[in-house]
Formats: C-alpha cells, sequence, structure tokens
C-alpha cells in the first residue's frame, strides 16, 4: 500500500489522539501531563490501531475507529466523573452485564437507553458502509498474522511482571492518575499492574479466639447514610443523636467512593483492608474475592463455629457477590430472591423488613445456641431519586431524606432488639457513601456517619457521650471489632482523627 498518505495520516492521528485523550477529566493539555506518559500513549494508540486494522484490513478505517474508540472511553469516563467524582478505571469493563441487567442503578433510563440503542445502529451501519467504500490495505494472511502478534503481545503483558516504574496508574487516586498520564495509558497499566499484583497475596491479620460472653457481631452497612446538618441541610435523625451518648465510638467515615461502589467499603469492613494494602483489587475486590478470604472475619469466626450470614437485599449477582460472599467465609447469603414478600419501600425492600430478617436470624441462632456473625447492606435509599419514587415528594432531597430517617429508624429498632432479646451483641452501623444529590458536593464534603453499640442485656449502660467523635476508614471498624472480640485496648483500635461534632 502506499506509504507516504498512511504517514501523513498517522502523523496526524497522533495529534488528534493526543487532543481526545486530554478531554478527560481532570483535563490537561495536548502532550501535556507526564513526558514519560507520551510514548506509553503512543504505544496504546498504535496497539489499537494494529487491532482494528488486523479486524477489518483497511487503514483509514482502522485509524478513524481507533480515534472513535478513545472518544467513546473518554465521553464515558466524564460521564462517570460528573455523577461519581472518579473517572473510568479498568475495572468498570466488569459492570457491562450488571449494566445490561439494571441500567437504572447505572443512570441509564428509557429514554437514555433508546439513544443509546440508536446510536450502537448507528454506528455499526456507518462500519458496514465504510468498510464496504474502502479497498482492503491488508490481504487476509497478514490480518490475522496482525491479529496473532497482538494476542501475543496482551498474553506476554498479561503473565509477564512489570516493573512498576512501567506501570503509571494510581490504585487510591485515578483522578491525578488520569490528569498526569491520561485516560488511555492509565486503563492498560492498571489493568497489567492488577494482573501483577494477583501473584501476591493480601496481609492478613492475626487469628484470635473471641470472648465467649457475645451472642452476636452485627455490621449494617447503611445506603447512603450521611448526616446532611454538616453541609447545611436540616436532618431528621433524632435515634442516630439519642444513641450517641452510649456508642463506644462514633464520628465521620472517610470512605474510598462517592455514589457508587459499595463494595469498597463493605471489603474493607469484612476484612479490616484500606485502601492502600488492597490496591488495585480495591477498585473492585469482588473480582478476585479469595485474594479477601485470609483477611476476611467472616471466615475466621466461622472456623471459631460461628454462624456467618450476608444479606442484601438484591441482586446476588451484582457485584459478583453470589461468588464472592462464599469466598469470604459467609456460610449463607439472604438475597433479594430469598424475599419475595418483604416489604418495599421507593424501588426496593425497606429497612424496615431488613430489620426484621435480622431479628429473626438472631432468634434462629440463639435457638440453636450458634453465636452470630451477620454482615447486612441495606438498598431503601439507593438511587435514583425521581418523581414517582414517594408519594408527595418528587424532589430527590425529600426522597432521600424519608428514606434516610427509615434506616434511622431501623438503627434504634435493633439496638431496642438486641437490649431485650440478647445478652451482648456489638452493632456497627455506617453509611456506605454519600448520596448522589445536587447539594451534595463531593470536593466540599463526602464523609459519611458511623456508630458503634454495645448492646445487650449484659451490657454496659453508662452513659454521658465521654467518648470523642473521630474520623476513621471502614477498615477501623473492623479492626475496632476484632479488638472487642479479644478483649484487647481499644483506645488502640480505635485510633483516629479526632473531630468536632455540631449536628445543628
Amino acid at each position: 500500500m502506499p506509504v507516504v498518505p498512511e504517514l501523513i495520516g498517522l502523523a496526524g492521528g497522533a495529534v488528534a489522539w493526543e487532543a481526545v485523550d486530554a478531554l478527560a477529566r481532570p483535563r490537561r493539555g495536548i502532550f501535556g501531563g507526564s513526558p514519560a506518559a507520551i510514548p506509553g500513549r503512543a504505544i496504546v494508540s498504535l496497539l489499537l490501531l494494529g487491532a482494528w486494522l488486523g479486524l477489518f484490513g483497511r487503514f483509514w478505517f482502522a485509524l478513524a475507529a481507533s480515534l472513535v474508540t478513545l472518544a467513546i472511553l473518554v465521553a464515558i469516563s466524564n460521564a462517570k466523573r460528573r455523577s461519581l467524582y472518579e473517572p473510568l478505571v479498568f475495572s468498570d469493563f466488569a459492570f457491562i452485564l450488571p449494566m445490561l441487567r439494571h441500567p437504572s442503578l447505572f443512570y441509564i433510563e428509557r429514554r437514555e437507553g433508546s439513544a443509546l440503542i440508536g446510536g450502537a445502529a448507528l454506528l455499526v451501519a456507518v462500519i458496514a458502509a465504510w468498510v464496504g467504500i474502502e479497498p482492503r490495505s491488508l490481504p487476509v494472511p497478514a490480518q490475522l498474522a496482525l491479529l496473532a502478534g497482538e494476542a501475543a503481545l496482551l498474553g506476554v503483558a498479561a503473565f509477564v511482571p512489570w516493573p512498576k516504574a512501567l506501570t503509571f496508574a494510581d490504585p487510591c487516586d485515578p483522578r491525578d492518575t488520569i490528569r498526569r498520564f491520561g485516560l488511555a495509558l492509565s486503563l492498560p497499566t492498571a489493568w497489567l499492574r492488577w494482573r501483577g499484583e494477583g501473584r501476591r497475596p493480601l496481609p492478613a491479620p492475626p487469628s484470635d479466639d473471641p470472648r465467649e460472653d457475645v451472642d452476636a457481631v452485627v455490621v449494617v452497612q447503611s445506603e447512603s447514610f450521611m448526616d446532611l446538618r454538616r453541609i447545611g441541610i436540616a436532618t431528621e435523625l433524632p435515634e442516630f443523636d439519642r444513641l450517641r451518648p452510649r456508642a463506644l465510638a462514633h464520628g465521620l467515615l472517610e470512605v474510598p467512593c462517592f455514589g457508587a461502589y459499595t463494595l469498597r467499603p463493605e471489603i474493607s469492613a469484612i476484612t479490616g483492608l484500606g485502601a492502600e494494602e488492597q490496591s488495585f483489587d480495591g477498585l473492585h475486590p469482588y473480582l478476585r474475592p479469595r485474594r479477601f478470604a485470609p483477611s476476611s472475619l467472616a471466615a475466621a469466626l466461622r472456623r471459631r463455629g460461628w454462624r456467618t450470614v450476608f444479606l442484601h437485599p438484591y441482586d446476588e449477582r451484582f457485584f459478583r457477590r453470589r461468588e464472592a460472599i462464599p469466598a469470604l467465609g459467609f456460610e449463607r447469603f439472604i438475597g433479594r430472591r430469598d424475599l419475595p414478600d418483604a416489604e418495599r419501600c421507593g424501588y426496593y425492600i425497606s429497612d424496615a423488613a431488613v430489620a426484621g430478617v435480622i431479628e429473626d436470624e438472631l432468634r434462629r441462632a440463639r435457638a440453636d445456641g450458634m453465636r452470630l456473625f451477620l454482615v447486612c447492606v441495606t438498598m431503601e435509599a439507593h438511587d435514583p431519586y425521581r418523581p414517582g419514587r414517594v408519594p408527595g415528594k418528587d424532589s430527590p432531597l425529600q426522597q432521600y431524606l424519608h428514606h434516610i430517617g427509615h434506616a434511622d429508624a431501623m438503627l434504634a429498632r435493633l439496638a431496642a432488639h438486641f437490649d431485650s432479646a440478647a445478652e451482648r451483641v456489638l452493632l456497627a452501623f455506617y453509611g456506605d457513601h454519600a448520596p448522589v444529590l445536587q447539594e451534595v458536593d463531593p470536593e466540599r464534603e463526602r464523609r459519611t456517619d458511623f456508630m458503634i453499640l454495645d448492646c445487650g442485656r449484659a451490657a454496659p449502660r453508662e452513659s454521658g457521650g465521654s467518648v470523642a467523635p473521630v474520623q476513621w476508614r471502614p477498615e477501623q471498624i473492623n479492626r475496632f471489632i476484632r479488638s472487642w472480640l479479644g478483649r484487647d485496648s481499644l483506645e488502640a483500635a480505635a485510633q483516629g482523627t479526632e473531630v468536632a461534632h455540631d449536628p445543628s
């Protein structure tokens, strides 16, 4: 094929590639960011060009297709960042099937879905027309050889350890990675780091014998639970306020997500591993849940004869929980299909119904002479918030406050039940992330709220609010539970930043 036009096309394509990649937020200038990343982005663009060329054998189509592919990824990344304060990461590609099953959870309503289907159909028509018009640049044997070469490179990249210096992504700050290295480079290099880290075990905490005077440990991850009074919005949480003086620990929770990714604080509360320890696995822990099994508190307690239950009133396939939860040591998973007659509030099973299931599980465990470790991830307050969800309350903020009031009532109901029906129950209650509301600016405040209560007839009834509020991360809840079960120093387990508390 002629060489000069293709070389000119490659040069123009390189500039266009940089210009499109620079549109990914947070923005950087064309050929900006880290100078070391420029050759990396060039390699990625050539590999993508080679893939399209190998598939269709037409140079100009492959050049355009590679740019369109990048533009689509940039558009998706920017849309995600507007909603969730985080750009596209490699593990998001695992959400393709869940997105098709539950489009509303990904903010895709019927109108947006129709637009996507129409756009995809138009794209297929353009591809067919272009391929029919442009003459072939490569013979079929050369196409096959090119595809084989790209597959070999992919295999080498996936299975050969890469030096950390050659992979640019930062698992704890994807935004800074985009700013410094661009989207096109951050996606494959993060995947390479994730593949490489799978060869090394995650740290596991020491295993101690838990105390005998405990009936249950119940951990409730409450959907989007956040006290909006911190940002000047009147919020009624009377039970949370009433129970605060008797809490063993309470305060603010610095969570590794905003508006979504419930599984990130969830895995930290189950294992005690923070974002730094999880590294790239922390972006989607349930892609490789068995890596987390040695650290799981559920697995440790199950080995000591405890009954371990995970309760999530939703589709157990979402976030791959159907595979992940048993791998983490839970012997039973109660999902939506196990609760066909449960009361709903809004779009999801209500917090009141979930509280009833928790009470039933505690009664059953006590009747069987078993100690219970139960982790509950609620759904009632989950978005989307749209007109018609709650009768008489059409604004998203009104709907959120309606549901969060039910979460507050659930906390009080559980504490009262444990106080009357058991000797000793440790109850940990916290919000998984801040809600996606126009009134909540993640740049200013994205922390949630938490509380840990010692409940039961044998629990001390000290009051007075002597425990100062602290700022924790989800893994510190796990460490506190382990220390409490082992009768270790709670002061050491509760180390965190003290924060001023003013709910008004």
